[in-house]
């Protein structure tokens, strides 16, 4: 039936009952009968979705040819998984080499809710053992915050004294914040698919959709965390700011108002997030004009080269920061619209 627009007139019928016909088109494209039963469903906006009733044990399944992929088959497993395939199934003509098998293994560390149920020489099947709709976005969004702050917290903590033991698992918590957002996307997908999940996550598309933003603005924001970490981890002995100034003294700033933001996702105080990305801007700015003064110092070039990079990755963060706001403010503004 492709994109045109139908109009139907509500009819009333046996005194009470109000009806609409259907399309023929649409009845013989999905083998509909006079008897059958088809799902209504009310969106989040109020509009009624129509569709075919259909089987709870209905599964979408993405097929791979592992061996016709020379390069980039991860990123098309991943692409099925945010896609929202309840089965991703790899077959080969010729055994299953033993990199595909490690890359899988990766993907599956990586990511949350797939299991392998099928492994042999020609074929992985991989399947979904967790319902989009059972986890709220927002747990996520928290999870990835948290992770986020402490490695921070954590890297300001060594420059302060702190065992850098504090900053051994790194690269384990980018993982966990990278999952977090691809699990994020994929029920965002599920949710624009299946009004049933839309539903039960209690979010419109709008607000989907501006989740996702949030958790790709997050993923980058723990690409910076990550980076001070390490950067911290591999030259704290060389590293001799003090934290009461430039860069470090911006990271207590850039944390508390980082804080206000994500908090008031629940409260909804748009003042407050405001307050805060204005804030945040002007440390940006701040951070900007230091790093002008970094290279007039007489120390080392490995020490200056640290501490421009520590500057950078900490202003990258407020940036970050700034553009969570926007997105935030966006979401309760849409929330404030009315119909008149």
């Amino acid at each position: 039936m492709g994109e045109r627009i139908l109009f139907r007139k509500l009819q009333l019928t046996g005194g009470s009952t109000v009806t609409v016909s259907l399309p023929k088109e649409w009845i013989k494209t999905y083998n509909m009968n006079k008897g059958d039963l088809v799902n209504i469903e009310e969106l989040a906006s109020g509009d009624l979705r129509l569709s075919p009733l259909q089987k709870d044990s209905t599964k979408r399944e993405i097929v791979i040819d592992c061996c016709a992929i020379k390069d980039g088959l991860i990123d098309l497993v991943i692409g099925g998984y945010i896609a929202g395939a309840d089965v991703i199934r790899l077959t080969c003509s010729s055994p299953i080499s033993r990199k595909i098998k490690s890359d899988i293994r990766g993907f599956l560390r990586d990511t949350r809710g797939m299991e392998i149920e099928v492994d042999n020489e020609k074929e992985i099947r991989i399947i979904s053992i967790l319902n989009p709709s059972e986890l709220r976005l927002q747990v996520s969004i928290n999870r990835m915050y948290i992770l986020i702050s402490s490695l921070v917290n954590d890297a300001f903590d060594v420059l302060m004294g702190e065992s850098v033991e504090l900053l051994y698992d790194i690269d384990d918590r980018e993982r966990q914040i990278d999952a977090r957002r691809l699990l994020l996307e994929r029920q965002v997908a599920a949710s624009l698919q299946q009004p049933s999940v839309e539903r039960k996550l209690g979010i419109d598309r709008f607000s989907a959709m501006e989740h996702a933003s949030i958790a790709r603005v997050l993923e980058r924001m723990g690409d910076h965390a990550t980076r001070l970490a390490h950067l911290v981890n591999e030259n704290s002995d060389v590293i001799k700011i003090k934290t009461s100034e430039m860069p470090l003294s911006a990271i207590p700033i850039w944390s508390n108002n980082l804080k206000t933001i994500v908090h008031n996702m629940n409260t909804h105080d748009i003042e407050l997030i405001h307050s805060a990305k204005i804030a945040l801007t002007q440390l940006g700015n701040d951070l900007e004009d230091a790093e002008a003064d970094v290279w007039t110092g007489s120390a080392s070039a490995e020490r200056l080269l640290s501490e421009f990079r520590i500057s950078e990755s900490v202003r990258r963060l407020c940036a970050y920061s700034v553009n969570l706001a926007e997105i935030l403010i966006n979401m309760l503004m849409y929330k404030k619209l009315e119909k008149i």
